[in-house]
């Protein structure tokens, strides 16, 4: 049986659900989410660099790919 964990405060709650390993953050008011910042200006703000073993992706596109992709125009561009 799952077991799950809710920790909550001013009607926003983080819930760990220790059999599939996901957290998920919910609120009323639009959520922020800060690593290394108790200001987060943005849905998710990092404070510091960003690490990926796979690939990042801005609205379901990849940026590995994009830079990849404009690498490429240049060196055509440039002959």
């Amino acid at each position: 049986m799952a077991r799950n964990r809710e920790l909550s405060q001013f009607s926003a709650a983080l819930v760990v659900d220790d059999q599939s390993k996901n957290v998920g953050i919910a609120t009323t008011a639009a959520p922020r989410v800060g690593i290394g910042t108790t200001n987060p200006s943005h849905k998710l703000d990092v404070y510091g660099a960003i690490n990926s073993t796979n690939d990042v992706k801005i609205n379901g596109t990849s940026v590995l790919t994009t830079a990849e992709n404009d690498a490429v125009a240049l060196a055509i561009a440039l002959g």
